[in-house]
């Protein structure tokens, strides 16, 4: 295979490579809030990965917080911390809302005492 031909393949690879990147890239970007999904916590709150840990940590104590805070089931979110609501979130309990932060991959059940609408 001629010098040409060989970097005409490997430039080609490369490219390809490049690309699959790229769109692997786009892919796993977070998704932007619709207005009216924007939220905004209101104040430091504890919030869960499930909403099995969102009702265990009712009512809120500081050990049980820790507990599953060092499990990785609990996270704090600081106050202004802007969130996505989502939609459909499947549970029946107006107490509880389920959010996405908008760089994060995992879903937060947070209290909906601790929301409001994003300015």
């Amino acid at each position: 295979m001629s010098h040409f031909r060989l970097a005409a393949v490997a430039l080609t690879i490369g490219c390809l490579s490049g690309s699959a990147a790229a769109v692997a890239a786009v892919a796993a970007a977070p998704a932007h809030c619709a207005r009216a999904n924007e939220l905004e916590i209101r104040g430091d709150v504890p919030a869960a990965l499930s909403f099995d840990v969102y009702r265990q940590l009712r009512p809120l104590s500081a050990r049980r917080i820790a507990l599953f805070e060092a499990a990785g089931e609990v996270k704090r979110l600081p106050d202004g911390l802007p969130v996505c609501q989502i939609a459909d979130d499947g549970v029946d309990d107006p107490s509880a809302v389920l959010v996405r932060l908008p760089h994060g991959k995992n879903a937060w059940w947070v209290s909906a005492a601790n929301v409001q609408a994003a300015d």
